[in-house]
């Protein structure tokens, strides 16, 4: 019930996220002005989420537990009720994602009947042009997801685990980190962009530090000692797709959400490790010995996030540059203490 509520929590902030903006924006009625759409990144927004659901979902399912008051309890699945209590709530939670699929669909494919003017009909082509890139953006995005789902694939069909874990220690990691330095550097000698000094230093502090964890995470894959007993490939693809899903949007767009996103996949990483972790049934390194003080922080900071853009215009971002900076320090100091102890 505690889960429950914690998603339904996040559920109901990034429907705040998304509704406010378009509350300010909205036409007046009668007008002639169609009334905004929604936005591709309130979508990612609600993936992220989804997917932090179905990470934790997959887990109990897999592993069997559950927990009571701070005691893990095993072998549930042998309990009737609860499996068909369970399968009772997949299957609403897999209808309502249907439906909710379906319905942002028609919502996305209706055209709009705004007034035409005569100065509004000789910018027609532009706009159209302009809004079938964002109609395109969701085949583009899985024609990203292609190889990945056949990467796991292939995992979970052809391959050994000590051959999982060499695909990913050996490829997928390195040529992770080898992309994101590219990106970094691409990023460093950008000489265009339309962004401020203070945002800019905003995003170089989520990247760097998302990064860095990126560094951790693959140095954290190499302390499993016998690779013939590795069985999180998924939990580890997870994590460097969501990686590079919150690096490009901090890093490429413009969207005010998009710090937002980056504190999202700051609070899913522990989860994803917490996850990890137990699959393999193998302590981490020394610095993530506790996960929840970098969740709390995490969490605490992704809140503060949505305040800010609740109270906030987005012109100055002198303030939240501030609070990233505290941030990226508070993470730090975390770090170092979790490594002394």
């Amino acid at each position: 019930m505690i889960v429950i509520a914690i998603i339904g929590v996040l559920a109901f902030l990034v429907g705040l996220v998304a509704r406010v903006p378009q509350g300010q924006g909205a036409a007046p009625s009668g007008s002639g002005q169609p009334l905004p759409s929604p936005r591709w990144y309130e979508f990612t927004l609600a993936l992220i989420l989804l997917a932090a659901i179905a990470a934790l979902a997959i887990w109990v399912i897999s592993s069997g537990t559950r927990w009571m008051w701070g005691e893990m309890i095993e072998d549930w699945r042998s309990d009737t009720r609860t499996i068909t209590f369970a399968a009772v709530m997949v299957a609403l939670a897999v209808i309502g994602l249907i439906v909710s699929l379906a319905y942002a669909l028609v919502q996305s494919a209706r055209p709009s009947a705004p007034i035409e003017r005569p100065i509004e009909a000789a910018k027609a082509p532009a706009e159209s042009a302009a809004a079938a890139a964002p109609a395109a953006l969701p085949f583009r995005l899985l024609g990203l997801l292609a190889p990945v789902l056949a990467t796991l694939l292939l995992c979970w069909i052809v391959l050994s685990s000590a051959a999982q874990y060499g695909l990913i220690v050996q490829l997928i990691y390195p040529a992770s980190l080898g992309v994101a330095l590219v990106l970094l550097l691409d990023k460093a000698t950008r000489t265009w962009g339309v962004k401020g000094g203070a945002e800019s230093l905003r995003e170089w502090l989520l990247c760097d530090l998302l990064i860095f964890l990126l560094v951790v995470a693959f140095v954290n894959l190499r302390s499993v000692a016998k690779p013939e007993g590795y069985a999180a490939s998924f939990w580890d693809i997870l994590n460097v797709v969501l990686f590079f899903v919150a690096f490009w949007l901090i890093d490429r767009t413009a969207t005010r959400s998009r710090f937002l996103v980056g504190y999202g996949y700051l609070v899913v990483l522990p989860l994803l490790l917490l996850i990890w972790q137990t699959m393999q049934g193998v302590p981490t390194v020394a610095w993530w010995a506790s996960i929840w003080p970098f969740l709390i922080l995490a969490a605490v900071f992704f809140v503060l996030e949505i305040i800010t853009l609740i109270s906030s215009s987005g012109e100055r971002q002198t303030l939240p540059a501030v609070k990233d900076a505290v941030f990226t320090i508070a993470y730090a100091v975390l770090l170092v203490v979790a490594v002394k102890s």
